[in-house]
């Protein structure tokens, strides 16, 4: 967090400074900035989403896409859940339009050029790009102390794709021992089975769906909501702040992604604890854990008749160091407690941050709905524990 002070400074110099701000068409008519302004200002500059955007042609260049690449950034900021309403805002803002990079209301491009281009961000992963640079360059040296992981159900108004049915016929065989001479085929390897043998995370998610379907998830209170559309994995350190995003299917279980979670959060930043309920309740996911150098606390799954009912209690020497520091207070519980983070930064996405009614199709651009947000949020989170 310390290289992120001085970055501070310098965006605050550029903003007042006439000659070196991003901003000059800002000074001609100043008013002061909302809070909304300001918060959209801080993460355009430290986003640097215009480093990762492709305008390299040999003959005619293309025209606004750093303008466009910054306006979808306001969109996620402004909680604006079409494309249509940020281009009726910005042809009315003054601000948000120069914040953008428009000088003038005629200049802003058409809802179908916006949408083209947004296909082309969406294959350039621009934001997740943006995002990793952040992390990269003022969180890999902080030393974080858990990285809690969940997943939030995202709907869509898409059509959920069938699934094809297998033409194997599958003969039912009687339960217990085999008769003798009898052959049994062999089970197939689940999903945490197979990714246990790959080596990197775009292995372990080329073997997951992204596709539009149907999903099925008990609530806290124990109903069953079901939901049509995908789900958003995230990883959440301490702050609040949101450093793994992976989209998947609504059909496809958490613990599917808990693998390549804890391969991209690892290669990331520095951290301690893997928080996850008791739907990661898995062997696998816990010595994957800790051979990454981790330590799993895990909820453990009341049906999952395979794993004993652990304890999470830290060993005697680690609570005398702990409590020597003043550290140890209901060490279980307070570790435990803080897997409600994610689940706060789900919440956070959804209700501020342009997430909660995604209307596009194709799971490639969902992402980047998603990507947009996170990145938003993951800037916003960082700088509320320097300012």
């Amino acid at each position: 967090m310390k290289n992120i002070i001085p970055s501070l400074s310098k965006m605050w110099l550029k903003v007042l400074n006439l000659e070196q701000s991003l901003f000059p068409q800002l000074q001609a008519t100043f008013v002061p900035l909302s809070p909304k302004e300001e918060k959209l200002m801080r993460i355009l500059d430290f986003a640097e989403i215009e480093t990762f955007v492709s305008t390299v042609q040999i003959t005619n260049p293309p025209k606004d896409r750093v303008e466009m690449a910054r306006a979808f950034v306001a969109k996620s900021v402004y909680n604006f859940q079409t494309t249509r309403a940020l281009i009726d805002r910005l042809k009315v803002d003054k601000t948000l339009r120069m914040l953008c990079g428009w000088r003038y209301h005629t200049y802003i491009p058409s809802e179908s050029k916006f949408s083209r281009i947004f296909d082309t961000f969406s294959e350039q992963r621009i934001a997740g790009k943006a995002q990793d640079m952040f992390i990269e360059k003022y969180l890999s040296e902080v030393l974080f102390f858990y990285g809690s992981t969940d997943s939030t159900a995202i709907e869509l108004r898409e059509k959920p794709v069938k699934k094809e049915k297998s033409k194997k016929t599958k003969t039912k065989r009687k339960r217990g021992r085999p008769k003798k001479d009898e052959i049994v085929p062999p089970k197939e390897p689940t999903i945490l089975e197979q990714q246990e043998k790959m080596q990197t995370s775009q292995e372990m998610l080329s073997i997951i769906s992204t596709q539009c379907d149907v999903g099925i998830k008990q609530n806290a209170k124990g109903y069953r909501h079901t939901w049509i559309g995908g789900k958003l994995h995230m990883t959440v350190v301490d702050g609040d702040i949101p450093v793994t995003a992976m989209y998947s299917s609504a059909s496809v279980h958490d613990s599917s992604l808990a693998l390549p979670m804890i391969c991209e959060t690892g290669s990331k930043v520095n951290y301690f604890y893997d928080l996850m309920d008791a739907a990661y309740d898995s062997s696998i996911i816990r010595t994957f854990s800790v051979n990454n150098g981790h330590r799993p606390i895990i909820d453990i799954n009341p049906k999952n008749s395979k794993v004993l009912k652990a304890q999470i209690a830290l060993d005697k020497s680690e609570k005398e160091i702990l409590q020597s520091l003043n550290l140890y207070n209901d060490w279980d519980e307070q570790c435990y407690n803080q897997r409600s983070s994610v689940e706060r930064v789900n919440a956070y996405l959804k209700d501020n941050f342009g997430c909660n009614k995604i209307y596009y199709h194709g799971a490639r651009k969902v992402a980047s709905v998603l990507a947009f947000g996170v990145l938003s949020v993951c800037i916003h989170q960082s700088l509320k524990l320097v300012i």
